[in-house]
């Protein structure tokens, strides 16, 4: 299945006299994990919200698939392709885990989870099987039938990667999903990160875990105040001097 490039081209944000995100590019190709770190301050979170649609940019644009859609509405985006989760799990609470899931399958394009998980899909859509093959993907098979509002925060930070996946997105950007996880809901998320990425779906990763980004990401942008100072490999982005003066070496978070 094709699917679409996420780029940012000369994106610049201000407040006032501060530059948050200054002339910026950065790409997100099909099947590829891209990680995106810095200290407190770089940048980060505002360039997450210009390339989401939360917040629109002072210069530069935010191209799908070479589509202009840097004026669009994040509700917009989605629909195009360009799916996200957030810092804060944002679930039907009163809805179970299986119902959750299913609201996002709803809307899905046809033979997409056949080609993410191998399912048959008929036209008509088979959502049971897909969100029975979601929930086994991400150890909730137990938590299918429990109230989302009743669970803890890791496990509402897979519940909602796995929604996000069921909207069958293009482009798929994670803000801090490791958050709340344990070690082995972590080693578990990797995996799961590099099948969607296998898949042909584009991820843009942003996580304070600093392990996780830079052993699951197949590319790094590395930012400091506003700017991309260094992009590449993992590798070289991690032992670039830039980023170990200023990042690494002082023990700051993604």
């Amino acid at each position: 299945m094709s699917r679409a490039e996420l780029r940012a081209v000369g994106l610049v944000r201000r407040y006032g006299g501060l530059t948050a995100v200054d002339h910026v590019d950065m790409s997100a190709p099909p099947g590829m994990i891209t990680g995106l770190v810095g200290p407190n301050g770089a940048g980060k979170s505002t360039l997450f919200s210009l390339l989401t649609g939360v917040e629109q940019p002072d210069e530069g644009s935010v191209l799908l698939g070479g589509r202009d859609i840097t004026r669009l509405p994040p509700d917009r985006r989605s629909r195009l392709g360009l799916v996200q989760t957030f810092q804060v799990p944002s679930l039907f609470t009163s809805m179970t885990v299986r119902d959750n899931l299913l609201v996002g399958v709803e809307n899905r394009r046809r033979d997409y989870a056949a080609g993410l998980f191998g399912i048959g899909v008929r036209p008509n859509g088979r959502h049971e099987a897909i969100v029975d093959d979601m929930l086994s993907s991400l150890g909730l098979t137990e938590l299918a039938d429990v109230t989302a509002g009743q669970l803890p925060t890791g496990a509402l930070r897979l519940v909602e990667c796995a929604r996000a996946l069921c909207a069958q997105p293009d482009v798929l950007l994670l803000d801090e999903p490791a958050s709340g996880l344990d070690a082995e809901e972590t080693e578990r998320f990797s995996q799961l990160l590099r099948r969607i990425a296998d898949s042909g779906v584009g991820i843009v990763l942003v996580d304070h875990d600093v392990d996780l980004v830079f052993t699951v990401c197949d590319q790094v942008y590395a930012m400091v105040g506003g700017r991309v100072v260094a992009h590449g490999d993992p590798a070289s982005v991690r032992a670039d001097p830039t980023v170990q003066s200023v990042y690494l070496a002082k023990g700051s978070v993604a």
